[in-house]
């Protein structure tokens, strides 16, 4: 792990191995740490009794111990189970812990595609972008993938399609809208399609979306004015001005100057901060 975690219980001289992380943890903190940061990837293979026997033995935590193994016979609850680990140790506030086995409580009994989506979904949420478009191509990319309904696939297909134009890649966005499209025949898929190879300019690859779909000339005249209204916005209007002023006028104003970089810097910390990992 990357982060430092302070440990007040005891250090294992044997790690315990988590195979859906392939991580190693050495303390029940670090293991706290994990189950609040990956609450997403959670499932009931965490309740094993590998894991109850290595808090006993390696934690030197007999009674925690037996308190999991309990509730791993008797096929508890996953939330519970969670909230045993988490109570047992400082690690995590009260208000944490509240939040996270309310989550897991909503998901537990969800298929692992769902919950991989639902993760996937909540880092573009958080604006999370890059780790966002790599969960979502894991996804598709995995066996799971096929246990999802055709309209599920396509949603992540569509909310790929997001992330990407958001980093305004918009031939890789046009690629998901047209096959997250294909399968879940929504409105709103179809749209961003269009969105996305307008904002790309590519007229060729427009017009051949508007035939594929046969798109009527309404739902084209709508798609043509939202474009238009997001690419009139303030600071694009302001920029191309300051531009203007720059190449037709005989001096440079230091006003010109000043809006052209605050218009770049304010983009470049915008597009830093969405490529975050």
């Amino acid at each position: 792990m990357s982060t430092l975690i302070y440990c007040k219980n005891s250090i294992a001289a044997s790690p315990y191995y988590i195979e859906e992380a392939a991580l190693n943890v050495y303390s029940l903190e670090e293991l706290s740490y994990y189950i609040l940061n990956n609450v997403y990837l959670l499932s009931t293979k965490l309740m094993s009794t590998e894991l109850c026997n290595w808090i006993g033995r390696e934690l030197k935590m007999p009674q925690l111990s037996t308190e999991l193994m309990g509730l791993v016979q008797n096929n508890s609850p996953l939330h519970i189970f969670v909230g045993h680990i988490l109570n047992a140790n400082g690690y995590a506030s009260n208000k944490e812990i509240k939040d996270l086995l309310s989550v897991i409580s909503t998901f537990e009994n969800k298929s692992e595609a769902e919950r991989k989506k639902i993760r996937a979904d909540r880092l573009i949420a958080g604006e999370k972008l890059v780790d966002a478009i790599y969960e979502y191509e894991t996804l598709l990319s995995e066996d799971v993938a096929k246990t999802m309904s055709p309209s599920t696939e396509g949603d992540v297909y569509h909310n790929l399609g997001v992330a990407f134009a958001r980093l305004f890649f918009f031939s890789e966005a046009c690629r998901c809208f047209d096959e997250g499209y294909r399968k879940n025949q929504k409105k709103q898929t179809l749209y961003c399609l269009l969105y996305a190879a307008r904002c790309d300019k590519n007229k060729n690859a427009f017009d051949e979306y508007v035939k594929k779909y046969q798109v009527s000339k309404e739902d084209i005249d709508e798609v043509l004015r939202v474009v238009s209204d997001a690419s009139s916005s303030e600071d694009i209007v302001g920029f191309d001005s300051a531009i203007n002023n720059l190449v037709f006028t005989d001096g440079t104003s230091q006003d010109s100057k000043d809006t052209i970089k605050n218009v770049i810097s304010n983009w470049k910390e915008e597009y830093i901060k969405l490529c975050r990992i």
